[in-house]
């Protein structure tokens, strides 16, 4: 099998992988410094994986973005 054709999330909705994905992530950006530099608080990266991720999970945007920008 190819690189380009490995998958991880068969047999999840596209709904589940957006969520696994975003998640995913999100939790880079908790542990990676690096990573939150380039993508994080202040940047339209930021804003759009957490409203989505907000939006999928019914998490507190507020919350969640007070929650990350704290690490």
């Amino acid at each position: 099998m190819s690189i380009y054709e490995h998958r991880c999330m068969e047999g999840l909705s596209a709904e589940q992988q957006a969520t696994k994905a975003l998640k995913h992530v999100i939790e880079k950006m908790r542990t990676d410094d690096r990573l939150y530099h380039l993508i994080g608080l202040g940047s339209q990266s930021f804003d759009l994986l957490t409203e989505a991720y907000a939006t999928l999970t019914g998490e507190d945007l507020a919350a969640l973005r007070k929650a990350l920008s704290s690490n």
